[in-house]
Order: structure tokens, then C-alpha cells, then sequence
């Protein structure tokens, strides 16, 4: 085993998953044998079975040398997929959407990283790599990713081939495979997390995978109906662009059994909304890059939009001081099977930071009631506080939206010379509504409004980080 990596924690190994394959590099054996000629991954140009998909995997993989790092920057295709799956399958070390200066980070400590920017750049090769079990530990450094940097400059995030399989695997335990079940996704397959609850938990569930490379409402109610698409995984601000889309008919969606919200709060509201026009019930899971992907699943028998869900099988999530935080079990089969990221690459203090105390710190706020259900509340990192008063955002928020008048909207913490922080809010109208700022703002008890046209969002539909000088430059503080 070779030295960890600056940032990179080493602990104990963690045991084996009770089924399945040990890394992604195998993720394809049991499905060859069991159904090679059933379709495992369809696009908009061509469908793969499990057997013609393990043929491209190997030509790829044949082009990639051990411990190589290789950024798959060609979207939402079946490349992405594939060069994924071949980069694990050879060894190599998988870079997620990144920008030059992200990647020029992380090359000082694992080395230089091929972009691959176009399916017409695929590696390929005649050569058969070796076994992976004799080349490659699946615990070992595998995947870097980073996040969305929401709170700040994005961090990388490692992860190894064991830690990627866990989000399909527990998902056989808690919704078992449908016959002819079909996994689909508009989210960037250019995230760890999304390739872990996309196609690599498809694969892992035997199931097909469509790649959908269109996020607007339109698009995706297409594909989904062009592919017959029974599972499929978005963010709040698709199911609000297709509520609010009356192009959309719920035919289009009819195929659709379950749809599984993560990457940012979702208003009770929106999701009741979206059942009354669809007939699908909205699944909300809560989660982190760190993880990866969702730990906690809302519960089937709630109330639509009740916030409440429960830790999946494989983790125990505890509250301490307020924060969620997040430990494997100790008990049943899936003990001591989860371990969370690899740590901060380069970071090693963060790194310890996030592991203090032996649990995962997810730096979110949260309760846990009598029956075990976990809500999340807040994120501390977020809260404001104007003078020595700790107002919770997400409560502003929540007031800001019951108005009529707003569609949106983001609150952030205004530095202030004599209070240390005021509430600043950026607001949407809704259609055909003017927003009365100085109404608006006493009613959320709000110090500062701006309206603007749209929130910028990241990928994963989590509102951008907003430079709280915009609020400086409109003369809403002072920093004397």
C-alpha cells in the first residue's frame, strides 16, 4: 500500500459489502453473466448491452495507464459513461468537471491530467489490462471530484472505487430492482455523486441506464418518454420548471415510478404541486459530495414534503451540537462496510476537520425526533448574526417565499460596521407580481432586497455563492 496522498486520511479498511462486486472496475461481471444480452446503457444515438458495453469499456481502458488521472469533459453522452468505467477498469484515477485552475490544484500531488473534451478523443487500445484485483487496491485513491463551492473555493474530494459503489448497492435494500427498470438523469455525469447514483448504481442494480443530456422541462419530459424512463433523479428546480411548464403533459412523465430530489431544499409547496399534476410522488434525499451522494431518504408514508426522512441502511447519523453528523453502523451486515470520502486532497487540515471525533461533520444543522426521523434544518456555516442575534437563513427564506409576489429566493449575510452582519436577500418575482421591496423586507424582517431576473445555480441546482459586496455596492451597509 502506498503512502496516502497530502490531505488523504488512512483508517482502518473497511469490510466488504455484503453482495455484490468489491469496485466499480468489476461492476459489469455480474450482469455478464447473468443477462449479457439485456440492454445496459441507451443515449440519443445508439443503445450498448451488457456485453457490447464491456467490449468499449475494454478498447477504452486499454488506452489508460495505471494511476494515469483522465478529466471526462465531454457531457452527458455515453462517453461519459464509458470513459468512466474504463478509466476504473485500468487503474487510472477519475477527474470530475473541473476548470483549468481546479485541476492545476490537484496535479501537484497525483500528476498531470488528460481533458478529455470530445468522444472523439476516447483512448483506445488493443492491449488486455491485468486483473484489476492484482494491480489496483479498490480502497486506494480512484476518484477526485469537486464540489460545488457554494461556501467557498470548491474542494477535491477523493474517493475510492469502494466508496462509489455503496449508492447502488444499499439502494437494492431499500427499493429492489423492477423488472424492466430503466435509471435515467439530466444531472452532469461530470459529478462523482451523480455517477454513483446514475449509471454506476444502474449497473449495480442490473438495470439499464439512460444518459439524458437536456435539462429543461421540455427536454426532459421528451426523454423521458422517448426511453420509457422508469427512475430518474433531478434537483428542486426541474420539478418547479416542470410544474410551471404547461408544455409538459403528465403523459409524457407516465412511465415515471419514482423521482428522487436531492442537491438542495425543495418547498413543501412545490412538491405537493408536483404530484397533483403528475401522480408521482417526489422522494427528497439528503446528502454530501463527502459521502457521496444521499445518506438520508425521505420516508415513503409521510406526508409529501414533511422534511422528515431516515438514514439509509448502512450509516448511523447522530446530532451533535446542533450538526448532523454521519458514522458507519457498528451492527448487521452492513457494519463498518461505509467509510466517506478519502479526504480534502492537499487539505489535510480540513481533512481532520471534517473527521473530528471520528464522525463525519456534514457542517449542516438538524434534529432527530422520538421515531428516528432526521430533519435538516439549517447550515451552520450560513447562519447570520446581526448583533449577537443568530438568525437561521433558511427560516428567512421560507418567509420570503409565502408571499405571492416572490418565486424564488436566496438570503446571505451582509458584513456591518456596527452590527457584524445584516440579512441581504436576492428575490424573483413571479410572473405577472412587483415586488413592494419595503413591504417584502418588514414582513421577512429582511434588512436589504435586490431583485433580480434569476439566482445563479450551480449544476446540482444549489444557488451559486453571492458576493455579499453586491449588497455593499447598493449602499445597504455600513462598513465604516
Amino acid at each position: 500500500m502506498e503512502e496516502p496522498l497530502p490531505g488523504l486520511r488512512t483508517h482502518p479498511r473497511p469490510a466488504r459489502y455484503p453482495f455484490g462486486p468489491v469496485s466499480i472496475a468489476d461492476i459489469l461481471s455480474p450482469g455478464l453473466d447473468a443477462h449479457p444480452e439485456r440492454l445496459a446503457l441507451i443515449d440519443d444515438e445508439r443503445s450498448w448491452t451488457w456485453a457490447e458495453l464491456d467490449s468499449a469499456v475494454a478498447v477504452v481502458a486499454a488506452g489508460i495507464t495505471q494511476r494515469e488521472a483522465i478529466a471526462w469533459d465531454v457531457g452527458n453522452c455515453a462517453a461519459a459513461v464509458i470513459g468512466a468505467l474504463a478509466t476504473f477498469r485500468a487503474g487510472g484515477i477519475w477527474v470530475g468537471a473541473s476548470s483549468p485552475s481546479d485541476r492545476a490544484r490537484i496535479e501537484a500531488f497525483i500528476g498531470p491530467v488528460r481533458v478529455i473534451s470530445s468522444p472523439d478523443e476516447m483512448p483506445s487500445g488493443t492491449r488486455t489490462p491485468p486483473v484489476f484485483d492484482q494491480r489496483v487496491d479498490p480502497h486506494e485513491i480512484a476518484a477526485v471530484n469537486f464540489t460545488s463551492g457554494t461556501s467557498g473555493r470548491p474542494k477535491a474530494v477523493a474517493h475510492s472505487q469502494h466508496n462509489l459503489l455503496w449508492p447502488g448497492l444499499v439502494s437494492i435494500e431499500v427499493e429492489p430492482p423492477a423488472t424492466g427498470e430503466r435509471i435515467g438523469t439530466p444531472l452532469s455525469l461530470g459529478i462523482g455523486t451523480i455517477l454513483a447514483l446514475g449509471p454506476f448504481s444502474s449497473l449495480v442494480r442490473g438495470s439499464t441506464f439512460v444518459v439524458m443530456s437536456r435539462t429543461h422541462a421540455s427536454g426532459f419530459a421528451a426523454d423521458v418518454e422517448r426511453h420509457d424512463v422508469t427512475r430518474a433523479f433531478v434537483v428542486a428546480t426541474m420539478l418547479y420548471d416542470l410544474v410551471k411548464n404547461t408544455d409538459v403533459t403528465p403523459a409524457q412523465l407516465g412511465t415515471l415510478d419514482r423521482i428522487i430530489v436531492g442537491g438542495s431544499p425543495a418547498a413543501p409547496e412545490l412538491l405537493t404541486s408536483f404530484h397533483d399534476r403528475f401522480s408521482i410522488r417526489p422522494t427528497l434525499s439528503y446528502g454530501m459530495s463527502e459521502a457521496p451522494s444521499g445518506v438520508v431518504r425521505e420516508a415513503f408514508d409521510d406526508p409529501i414534503g414533511s422534511g422528515r426522512g431516515f438514514a439509509l441502511p448502512h450509516v448511523e447519523v447522530t446530532i451533535r451540537n446542533s450538526e448532523i453528523c454521519i458514522a458507519p453502523v457498528t451492527t448487521g451486515r452492513w457494519a463498518n462496510t461505509w467509510t466517506g470520502t478519502l479526504g480534502y486532497l492537499g487539505e489535510p487540515d480540513r481533512t481532520n476537520a471534517l473527521f473530528d471525533g471520528g464522525v463525519m461533520h456534514t457542517g449542516d444543522l438538524g434534529t432527530i425526533d422520538g421515531d428516528g426521523a432526521v430533519s435538516v434544518t439549517g447550515r451552520i456555516s450560513s447562519l447570520i448574526v446581526r448583533g449577537g442575534k443568530n438568525i437561521d437563513p433558511t427560516a428567512v427564506v421560507a418567509a420570503l417565499l409565502d408571499h405571492p409576489s416572490v418565486a424564488d429566493a436566496h438570503v446571505v449575510g451582509v458584513p456591518d460596521g456596527r452590527l457584524g452582519q445584516i440579512v441581504g436577500a436576492v428575490v424573483v418575482a413571479a410572473p405577472g407580481e412587483t415586488i413592494d421591496i419595503d413591504a417584502l423586507g418588514t414582513a421577512a424582517e429582511t434588512d436589504v432586497i435586490l431583485v433580480w431576473d434569476d439566482l445563479p445555480r450551480t449544476s446540482l441546482g444549489k444557488v451559486a455563492a453571492i458576493d455579499p459586496t453586491v449588497f455593499v455596492e447598493h449602499g445597504a451597509t455600513d462598513l465604516a
